[in-house]
């Protein structure tokens, strides 16, 4: 019994501190209430002010991407990717070779679309005896497209809505290929995106909601480079910048 009053008389010790603290001559400046009831009770009440500050916030959790198309080890995905319709699952990291005849992204988005294969691509240019028969078929040779995952956190606690939009900007207007960036809100959310071949780009909205986010919600964000045939040789520094702010 003995211990169990300590205790008690260490945490009312505590309590009064905190009192003491909050109520005294360096605290808050409170107006107290006070009352002296009758027999039938006595009440009193508090006024809580509760200041939330507007805020907007953004996690990448990848901040740089280097493709080296020149590099000893090439980037190549390490699996073909097919598009499924009722799983549409994203293609790995990594370069693929788009086979010859592929030109354009309206080419690409029907040669996915109606089940096309892209392998992992082996070099740059991309050429590539896959079945090993000592020749090279129309499908076995043509552009690579490189591509790239993150997830982008973001944070709104405006009531009226969010959006996010993209600008990309680079020093040089042309000659990196086809740029293109698609946004997936997690984890069933809508997606939107672009591609462009010239720059500075954007900004273009990808995502929006309306009231706040909930807390952090995630982003999916796929970035690629299609080397379609328009690159010229070259390093090039683009600079991808998000932006979060109301609607």
């Amino acid at each position: 019994m003995k211990r169990h009053w300590t205790a008690a008389f260490a945490v009312l010790a505590l309590g009064a501190l905190a009192v003491s603290s909050a109520n005294g001559e360096n605290g808050t400046g409170s107006t107290e209430a006070w009352t002296i009831g009758d027999d039938s009770g006595a009440s009193v009440s508090e006024e809580i002010n509760v200041v939330i500050p507007e805020r907007y916030a953004l996690h990448l959790t990848e901040a740089s991407w280097v493709v080296d198309l020149g590099a000893q080890e090439f980037p190549s995905a390490p699996n073909s990717y097919t598009y499924n319709a009722n799983d549409p699952a994203l293609p790995d990291e990594g370069c693929y070779l788009v086979p010859k005849g592929v030109l354009t992204p309206q080419d690409l988005q029907g040669f996915l679309a109606g089940g096309g294969e892209l392998r992992p691509a082996m070099n740059y240019p991309a050429i590539y005896d896959y079945n090993d028969d000592g020749a090279i078929s129309n499908d076995e040779k043509g552009t690579v497209l490189c591509l790239n995952t993150k997830i982008l956190q973001k944070f709104s606690n405006n009531p009226d809505g969010w959006q996010l939009s993209v600008e990309v900007t680079s020093p040089a207007t042309e000659g990196f290929g086809i740029f293109g960036l698609g946004d997936f809100i997690m984890p069933n959310g809508p997606a939107d995106g672009f591609m462009t071949a010239t720059l500075p780009y954007g900004p273009d909205v990808v995502a929006q909601g309306s009231g706040t986010t909930g807390g952090w919600l995630d982003d999916l964000i796929l970035e690629g480079f299609w080397f379609n045939g328009t690159e010229a040789s070259g390093t090039y520094d683009i600079t991808v910048n998000f932006v979060l702010s109301s609607l």
